[in-house]
């Protein structure tokens, strides 16, 4: 049996000359697991080669039995139009994968007209796919956590398999299958490593809990610097932890810390997801920075303790100060978070975020526009309490959480503010990121410069077609979705 797996273009964020930064992470565990489990794997990731149009020379070379292909929610469009080209072209049996399938569930198939999709984790699920797939006689309903389309056209959903509690039983990525050296990351030598799953969390924003569950399950600390001393004795001296949970447990965070320390491994890592500020002490941060930390983002997402309490983000924007003035403190660069158009938020308590995102102490603050993703405490109180401005079932499709075009307004908080608040949040980000990165007299100029809407227009097509250019604007603006 043998697989390949396509990874669509992000065409969402830089359209046909986009570039992705480094492999996707989803993918190169599962072809690690398959492949330990006899399955033959192979990729192709539109992200990085010529032509979308050669997948169809990959497909006639490599052979496949089946073809997979993973989802992202902000960019499924893209993929919707691939899958399609594909299917036309093609006989064979397709999977669909990716966050984009725990929140649409079955709709996937009658969007797509494919067989199978792969709803949470995807690797014991998909290996019994497989499995099946293989046998003369299949019997798709015994594998839990599969949707699927019947010969009669009838599609089921199965019920969810148990997420994965042995994290460690997994196997390291496997990389080298994408052809590491086509990757920005591969010059720069930064890989991402995820160290747990899950979020105990409530934020009714997120969507995390919809494709990971709300159970923490972390990797032992051991297992993580396995991975990184791994990727270390091949070269790689730069990692970005890619999970919102590492601090969580400050016990194991600081036995990862150690053990890097005590190896004298000679690396440098970054937390850019956003970590929550009340997981962190000057003590762990101390020994991150000791370890390499250089850079951490964290979640605040509103400046009001009201707003904080209504989302149940579970913090206090004192807690925020505090982070980020013990982060100063261990001198750890850092980033702060923040989120426009939440529940119940009103103008005034989100000029309350503007303002106190420009006191705040941190190198720059990062602003995006509320996307409530179906499945969502968000999406719901939407629904009852809001008056949508595009068509709740497009939202994914149409816009993008860099984007300033509110989803939906409310008697207390209206489009035209919405749009103006974010539009000072974008302000407020250019000219911290440019000040941090340039210095304040060089990079107030620039910010100064790029104010003129033909300017800035250049300077951001630059960054988004130049590839050292386009490596640093993913690192500081990539969030988990």
């Amino acid at each position: 049996m043998k697989i390949l797996f396509i990874v669509p273009k992000n065409k969402s964020l830089f359209g046909d000359k986009g570039k992705t930064v480094h492999p996707h992470i989803g993918i190169a565990y599962l072809c690690a697991f398959l492949k330990n489990n006899g399955i033959e794997t192979a990729v192709f990731d539109d992200g990085v080669e010529k032509s979308s149009s050669d997948v169809f020379k990959a497909i006639k070379e490599i052979e496949p039995d089946i073809i997979g292909v993973t989802i992202f929610s902000y960019c499924y469009g893209y993929a919707y139009e691939l899958i399609k080209l594909i299917k036309q072209r093609s006989n064979l049996p397709m999977v669909l994968g990716g966050p984009h399938i725990s929140t649409v569930k079955g709709k996937i198939l009658d969007d797509t007209s494919v067989e199978f999709a792969v709803k949470h984790e995807g690797e014991f699920t998909l290996l019994e796919l497989l499995r099946e797939l293989d046998k003369k006689n299949p019997d798709f309903s015994s594998v839990a956590g599969l949707i699927w389309r019947g010969k009669e056209g009838r599609i089921t959903e199965n019920i969810d398999r148990p997420l994965i509690e042995d994290l460690d039983s997994l196997p390291i990525p496997d990389y080298d299958i994408f052809g590491i050296e086509r990757y920005a990351c591969y010059q720069q030598k930064a890989l991402p490593i995820i160290t747990s799953r899950g979020c105990p969390f409530g934020c009714n924003y997120c969507s995390v809990r919809l494709s990971m569950g709300q159970k923490f399950r972390p990797r032992s600390a051991e297992n993580v610097f396995t991975e990184i001393e791994y990727f270390y004795r091949r070269g790689w001296r730069s990692f970005d932890f890619n999970d919102d949970c590492f601090t969580l447990r400050q016990d194991r965070a600081e036995r990862i810390c150690d053990m890097i320390i005590d190896n004298k491994l000679d690396i440098r890592f970054q937390l850019y997801n956003g970590i929550r500020v009340d997981t962190v002490t000057p003590e762990l941060l101390k020994k991150m920075k000791k370890a390499g930390c250089y850079f951490i983002s964290f979640g605040c997402e509103a400046g009001n303790d009201k707003v904080l309490k209504a989302i149940k983000k579970g913090i206090t924007i004192e807690q925020v100060k505090n982070a980020v003035n013990w982060a100063n403190a261990a001198k750890i660069n850092n980033s702060v978070n923040f989120i426009i158009g939440h529940k119940e938020e009103t103008y005034a308590d989100a000029m309350d975020t503007i303002n106190f995102a420009r006191r705040l102490p941190t190198n720059f603050v990062n602003f995006y526009n509320l996307l409530p993703y179906p499945g969502t405490e968000s999406f719901e109180w939407a629904k009852q309490h809001a008056s949508f401005l595009i068509p709740p079932d497009s939202i994914l499709e149409n816009i993008s959480y860099r984007d300033n075009k509110p989803i939906f307004e409310t008697k207390e908080f209206t489009k035209e503010q919405r749009e103006k608040i974010i539009s000072l949040g974008f302000k407020l980000y250019r000219k911290k990121i440019l000040t941090f990165r340039l210095g304040k007299v060089l990079g107030g100029l620039v910010y100064l410069v790029t104010g003129i809407e033909i300017i800035n227009k250049f300077a951001t097509r630059f960054a988004l077609t130049n590839p050292v250019g386009r490596f640093i604007y993913i690192r500081l603006s990539k969030r988990s979705s």
